[in-house]
């Protein structure tokens, strides 16, 4: 039975307390017409939640967004980590989740991220992406070679060739030597 203190949720039809919906002022009783495990299941469904996501980080950090709608799109419909290789899903906070990393800390252009599982994500934190490889045990000769060739051709806008995969490979280890021999 519904009272002041109860609410029926339109979604899932349950009877709750009024705790267990978001406020809402304008609405009857102050509350939502959904309760918040519905809401939440509805917007990480759709592609509204990794787009609230996108919002909230330009204006935790001050920044200006600076991802295009395509990049956007490739996160949303990313189905495996661009350095294990496992296939991701898209269940909130597990292992397997699909994140967004930073090549590069701090640079917020559509070249510079990737599409990765939030073990590889919370794993390479802020370090170099060739330390990162070299450390991890996921992190596959193969797959190195396949991250260095998409994250050049991104770069270079065109199919990077294997001189140049090669290129960018001695290139990441001699930023990476020099970061450790400068501390930056």
């Amino acid at each position: 039975m519904v009272n002041e203190m109860t609410r029926k949720c339109r979604t899932c039809k349950e009877i709750k307390n009024l705790t267990e919906f978001t406020r809402r002022p304008k609405a009857p009783q102050g509350r939502e017409y959904q309760c918040k495990a519905c809401r939440s299941k509805a917007r990480f469904e759709s592609s509204s939640y990794i787009r609230e996501r996108f919002r909230k980080h330009v204006y935790r950090h001050n920044t200006v967004n600076l991802y295009t709608e395509a990049t956007i799109e490739e996160v949303l419909s990313a189905t495996s980590c661009a350095y294990c290789d496992v296939e991701m899903t898209r269940g909130k906070r597990e292992l397997t989740e699909a994140t967004v990393d930073h090549v590069y800390i701090g640079h917020n252009i559509d070249e510079n991220i990737v599409v990765c599982c939030r073990s590889c994500n919370s794993k390479k934190h802020r370090r170099h992406i060739y330390d990162f490889y070299q450390s991890s045990e996921k992190f596959t000769d193969k797959l190195w070679h396949e991250f260095v060739k998409q994250f050049a051709s991104r770069f270079l806008k065109h199919e990077a060739n294997e001189q140049e995969i090669e290129a960018w490979k001695q290139g990441f280890k001699e930023e990476s030597e020099e970061m450790k021999r400068y501390g930056t």
